[in-house]
């Protein structure tokens, strides 16, 4: 794939977390979006599309197998303001915040017409969002519960004959799914790694209003209306992500942007 942008750090024998960072391509305005939206509609193998976020950027750090597989995403995105802090401090590129709760339906919406798996959250809302996905045009050709053992979500998937792969399990169990389908399908094919954006289409957990999106608070948003799921993510994650942003800063100090 023609990714939008080059990675943007560069500093000689990389540790993990640099290395993780200068995988994600950022996208410099809309039309690099545009450019990556239409590189999805006639890809050449299956193509992994992942999202970096704060929470990730955390699990990363103590998961060294879920690091390995955001590394090998054919596309790794900057998702939401804490990512973009942490390489504006580090002196790279941030670029569009491309996080997967709005560019996942942009996605969709560049395949209508193709045929959709989607794999991840529990029924009612599984069967809510392919009936919601339905009644916008999509064409779902499978809605399966992500939460089997490995070997058999893969297998279900790998069965159907889908173009666009929507896996919907979470960090870093969808990540590992994403890995082992792409490497199982013979044929070219889109894998998105969505989080909840199965939850969000189906109407379980609400979007914040524009307003918010703008004030890069949505995560504040998310924060209030699901305190007991997301309070460790977002307050002790915070803290967490916060403090290996200084001791970046600290140890490498401000890194140089580059093009490949």
């Amino acid at each position: 794939m023609t990714t939008a942008a080059a990675p943007p750090l560069d500093t000689p024998s990389q540790p993990p977390e640099l290395a993780l960072l200068a995988r994600i391509a950022p996208v410099p305005d809309a039309a690099a979006k545009a450019a990556f939206l239409a590189s999805l509609e006639a890809p050449l193998k299956p193509m992994v599309v992942s999202f970096l976020n704060a929470h990730a950027f955390n699990l990363a750090e103590r998961d060294a197998g879920f690091r390995d597989h955001l590394m090998q995403a054919d596309a790794l995105f900057r998702d939401g303001v804490g990512v973009s802090l942490m390489l504006r401090l580090l002196g790279a590129d941030a670029g569009l915040n491309m996080n997967g709760t709005d560019l996942i339906p942009e996605i969709l919406h560049a395949c209508r017409g193709r045929r959709i798996a989607l794999a991840g959250t529990a029924d009612p809302w599984l069967s809510r969002a392919a009936t919601e996905l339905r009644e916008q045009g999509q064409v779902i050709v499978l809605a399966i519960d992500g939460f089997q053992g490995l070997a058999a979500t893969v297998n279900h998937l790998c069965a159907c004959d889908a173009d666009v792969f929507v896996l919907a399990m979470g960090m870093p169990r969808q990540e590992e799914v994403a890995a082992e389908l792409a490497a199982r399908l013979d044929r070219p094919a889109v894998i998105l790694n969505g989080g909840a954006i199965l939850d969000f289409i189906a109407g379980r957990f609400p979007r914040a209003p524009e307003i918010w999106r703008r004030l890069r608070l949505e995560w504040l948003y998310r924060l209030i209306h699901e305190p007991r799921r997301l309070w460790r993510r977002y307050i002790l994650g915070g803290v967490v992500f916060a403090f290996h942003g200084a001791r970046l800063r600290l140890t490498y100090g401000r890194l140089k942007s580059h093009a490949r």
